[in-house]
């Protein structure tokens, strides 16, 4: 990845990362961080955790597999952000 290529990439993270962190934050009552673990944080069941599958694969254009279901994918706003560059082709590995 060249310097450019990278100028565009951390926007953009910052920019997903945003969103997904105002997303999380209709779970909590208090604001989270954007590395706030919310299935640590007892913030999300099974139902809630298919919901923000649902919400990632309308809102960002991309397929969520089955071998991407692992909780490490949406541990946090900022692990979910990372997640989405990788399946649109950012391959984002942070």
């Amino acid at each position: 990845m060249c310097v450019k290529d990278l100028e565009q990439v951390v926007p953009q993270r910052a920019e997903l990362t945003t969103e997904l962190l105002s997303y999380f934050g209709t779970m909590a009552e208090s604001e989270l961080a954007p590395d706030d673990d919310i299935f640590a944080l007892g913030l999300v069941n099974s139902l809630r955790a298919l919901e923000i599958v649902v919400h990632v694969e309308k809102n960002y254009g991309i397929s969520v597999d089955v071998e991407d279901l692992e909780l490490d994918n949406f541990r946090s706003a900022s692990r979910a952000a990372a997640f989405i560059e990788r399946k649109r082709g950012g391959d984002s590995r942070s």
